[in-house]
C-alpha cells in the first residue's frame, strides 16, 4: 500500500476495495481526518460503497466515505500527532505539484515531530531512490520495516536496491560496501516478508554473498543450512550443499564436512562440483589421519577429472599422504628446533619445550615430566631456539632466558644467565661432545669445559670472528662457525687458534646458514642473494675442509626468506643426505652428484602458509619442524611415493 493517505469518494469504489483487501489480517486501526480539522482514531469495522464504520470509545460510528481521509495503522503507538500529519499532507501536496525537494523537507519535518511516522519514512525512501541515493533509501525503508512492515510492500524496493548494489560494482575498493548493502536489503525481505515468493531463491543468494563476497563464514553457513533444509526444490540447492561441506571443513568440523560432501556426491553424481567434493573429502581425510580413504579418493579424482588444476591437486594429496603430521602434545605448533635422543625427540617452541616418544616407528607420545620441569623453572615459558642432549643431560638455549640445563640422573633444572658467565641471554645454537659445550650467541661464541667449568669467550674484539653467530659445528679437532662473505672461521681445538678458511667453490657474497656433522664429514648450507650467483645449496667436506665440494640446490628464488630456508643433514653410515628447502624435500647422493628420482612437496594442501624451520634425522626418518607442527617421512615411503 504505497499511498498511506487516501481520499475516498463515491467515485473511488475500485480504489476502496483494493485498499481494503490489501490490509493484513488482524485488528486494524484507522485514523479519520475530517474536513473541519477534527480527527478520530478507532478500530476498523468495514465499509460499503458509500460509508464506513469504526469503533470509537466503545461505540460503532458510521460515516460517509466522501469528505474524509483515512489512514490505516497496525499499532496505535504508530499514530502520528496532528502536527506531523499536517507536515506529511503538505509534503504529499508538494509532490503532486512536482516539487520533490520541498516535499522532502516537509517529510523530514514530520519525522522531527514524530520519528515513528512510517509513511514519512517511506515517501523519503522513494524520493532518495529516485535520486539514486540507494544508501539513504535503504535506511528509510529499514525504518519502515521496523515500524510497520506489513503496512507496506517493501519487497520491490528492497530488491531493486540490492540488485543495483551488485550491478554497479566496478571498483574493488567499494566492492565490500556494495555487497554489504545488497545483503542488508535482501535480509530485510527475509526477516519481514518470510512468505514472499522470492524468499527461497533469495535465501540461497544471501548465503552465497555472505560466504563468498563478505567472507562471513558462520553467517553464510547458517543461512545456507536453512535454505537447504527449507527449500530443497530450487536449482541453488546443488551448490549450497557442496559449499556447506566446504564451510564445515573450514570451521573445524571435519566429520560433518565429510558427511555433507559424501551426501552431495550421492545426490549429484554428475555435478560440476563432484570432483571438487571428492578432492575436498580427500584433503579432510588427510587432516584426520585417514590416509587410505584420502589416497583412494585422490586416485578417483585423477581418473575422472578433465580439469588440470584439480588433477594437480589430487597429485598433491597423494604426495601429502606420504607425510605424518603431528600437531598435538606441543606447547606451541611453531617448532624452532629439534634434538634426537634415542627414540625420543626434544622439541623447542616459542612457548617451551616438549619431549615426545616416537618408539622408533613414528609414534607420538608426550613424556611430560622433564619438559614440565624445564618449562616451569622460569617465570615465563622459555622461547627455545637450540637443544643439545646426551644420555645424562639436556641443554636448552633460549632467546631471552639464557641456558636451561636439565640433569636427567638427578632430575634437576638449572638456569645459566649472564651472571653465570654467558655473553648473552640469546642462545642461537649449542653443540656438545664429551669434553666441551659451545654456544653461538649474538655476542660471539662461548666455550666451556664440561669437567673444569672453565669458560672462554670469542668475538670480534679478541678473536676477529663475528659477534653475530647463528650456527656452530664440532669435530674432534675443530670448531666451525660461519662468517659473512666466502669465509668460515675454524678453531683448532688443540692449539686454540682461529683460522679463516676460504673455499674456492663458494662464490663471493655467500652467506653461511647452518652446520651439521655426519660421521667424518662437515656439511653446511648456504645462500647467495647477488644477481650473478643467486640461489642456495650446501657444501660437503672432510673435517679439516679438504676434499670439499659445493652442491647448488635452487636458483629460482628471489626472497631472502626463501633462500635462507635450506636444511641439509644426513645419517651415519648412509651415502645420502636429506635436503629440505622451502617447497619440498629431496634425497641427494653427493658422491655421485645425483638426486633420488624425484622430490616430495610438503603437505601444504592441508597446512596453509607452511614454512620449514628445522630438521632432524632418526632411523631413516626425516623430522621436519614447521610453523604449523611436525612433519615426518621415512625413506621407504619417500621412494614409494616418488615412484
Amino acid at each position: 500500500m504505497q499511498n498511506a493517505y487516501s481520499l475516498f469518494s463515491l467515485t473511488s469504489l475500485v480504489l476502496i476495495f483494493l485498499l481494503f483487501t490489501s490490509i493484513a489480517s488482524g485488528q486494524q486501526y484507522v485514523i479519520v481526518e475530517m474536513e473541519n480539522g477534527d480527527r478520530l482514531t478507532g478500530t476498523w469495522r468495514g465499509a460499503t460503497d458509500t460509508h464506513f464504520e469504526i469503533e470509537y470509545n466503545g461505540q460503532v460510528i458510521r460515516l460517509p466515505l466522501q469528505g474524509h481521509t483515512l489512514t490505516f495503522v497496525s499499532k496505535l503507538e504508530n499514530v502520528p500527532d496532528r502536527t506531523a500529519a499536517k507536515h506529511f499532507r503538505n509534503g504529499r501536496d508538494l509532490l503532486d505539484l512536482n516539487f520533490p525537494e520541498l516535499a522532502k523537507r516537509k517529510f523530514e519535518k514530520a519525522l522531527e515531530e514524530f520519528p515513528k511516522f512510517a509513511d514519512a519514512h517511506y515517501q523519503l525512501g522513494l524520493l532518495y531512490k529516485t535520486d539514486g541515493d540507494f544508501a539513504k533509501a535503504l535506511e528509510r525503508f529499514r525504518s519502515v520495516a521496523l515500524i510497520d512492515a506489513q503496512k507496506f510492500d517493501l519487497v520491490p524496493q528492497l530488491q531493486e536496491i540490492g540488485n543495483n548494489a551488485i550491478a554497479t560494482i566496478d571498483d574493488n575498493v567499494v566492492a565490500m560496501e556494495k555487497y554489504a548493502q545488497a545483503v542488508d536489503a535482501f535480509q530485510l525481505i527475509l526477516k519481514h516478508y518470510p512468505e514472499h515468493e522470492s524468499v527461497p531463491t533469495l535465501t540461497y543468494r544471501v548465503g552465497f554473498l555472505l560466504m563468498k563476497q563478505l567472507k562471513d563464514t558462520m553467517a553464510g553457513l547458517e543461512l545456507l543450512q536453512t535454505a537447504v533444509k527449507d527449500f530443497s526444490n530450487v536449482p541453488e540447492h546443488e551448490e549450497a550443499v557442496y559449499q556447506i561441506g566446504v564451510l564445515q571443513a573450514e570451521i573445524g568440523e571435519p566429520e560433518k564436512a565429510l558427511n555433507t560432501l559424501k551426501q552431495f556426491s550421492r545426490i549429484y553424481p554428475e555435478s560440476d562440483w563432484v570432483d571438487d567434493a571428492h578432492l575436498k573429502r580427500a584433503i579432510i581425510y588427510l587432516q584426520v589421519g585417514d590416509r587410505e580413504n584420502a589416497v583412494n579418493l585422490a586416485n578417483l579424482v585423477r581418473q575422472n577429472t578433465d580439469d588440470p588444476n584439480i588433477f594437480e591437486q589430487a597429485n598433491d594429496v597423494l604426495q601429502a599422504s606420504a607425510w605424518d603430521i603431528y600437531t598435538d602434545k606441543l606447547p606451541d605448533p611453531n617448532i624452532q628446533t629439534i634434538a634426537v635422543d634415542g627414540t625420543s625427540l626434544w622439541i623447542g617452541t616459542p612457548k617451551g619445550i616438549a619431549q615426545i616418544e616416537t618408539d622408533g616407528n613414528g609414534g607420538w607420545k608426550a613424556i611430560e615430566g622433564a619438559a614440565w620441569r624445564i618449562n616451569e623453572h622460569a617465570s615465563t615459558a622459555p622461547d627455545v631456539r637450540a637443544i643439545v642432549v646426551n644420555e645424562s643431560e639436556v641443554w636448552v638455549g633460549t632467546r631471552n632466558q639464557g641456558i636451561i640445563h636439565f640433569n636427567k640422573e638427578k632430575n634437576e633444572v638449572t638456569n645459566y644467565t649472564i651472571a653465570n658467565g654467558l655473553p648473552s641471554m640469546w642462545i642461537r645454537d649449542i653443540k656438545m661432545d664429551n669434553e666441551e659445550i659451545w654456544l653461538a650467541t649474538d655476542a660471539g661464541a662461548m666455550r666451556q669445559n664440561l669437567k673444569t667449568g672453565i669458560q672462554n669467550h670469542y668475538n670480534k674484539e679478541n678473536s676477529d670472528i663475528p659477534n653475530d653467530i647463528h650456527s656452530i659445528a664440532l669435530t674432534p679437532d675443530t670448531v666451525w662457525i660461519g662468517t659473512s662473505g666466502d669465509n668460515i672461521a675454524i678453531f683448532d681445538r688443540e692449539s686454540g687458534v682461529w683460522n679463516s678458511q676460504r673455499f674456492t667453490k663458494i662464490e663471493p657474497e655467500t652467506q653461511i646458514v647452518r652446520f651439521d656433522v655426519v660421521e667424518n664429514k662437515i656439511l653446511f648450507s648456504w645462500y647467495n642473494e647477488s644477481e650473478e650467483n643467486q640461489g642456495n645449496g650446501f657444501f660437503k667436506a672432510n673435517w679439516d675442509g679438504t676434499d670439499g665440494d659445493s652442491y647448488p640446490v635452487r636458483a629460482d628464488l628471489e626472497e631472502k626468506e626463501e633462500l635462507d630456508d635450506i636444511y641439509v643433514t644426513g645419517v651415519a653410515g648412509k651415502e645420502y643426505v636429506w635436503v629440505a628447502v622451502n617447497d619440498y624435500i629431496a634425497i641427494y647422493y653427493p658422491d655421485i652428484g645425483e638426486y633420488d628420482d624425484n622430490t616430495i612437496d610438503y603437505p601444504k594442501i592441508v597446512l596453509d602458509d607452511l614454512s620449514i624451520q628445522c630438521i632432524a634425522i632418526n632411523n631413516d626418518r626425516a623430522w621436519i619442524g614447521t610453523n604449523k607442527g611436525m612433519l615426518m617421512i621415512d625413506k621407504q615411503k619417500f621412494s614409494q611415493t616418488t615412484e
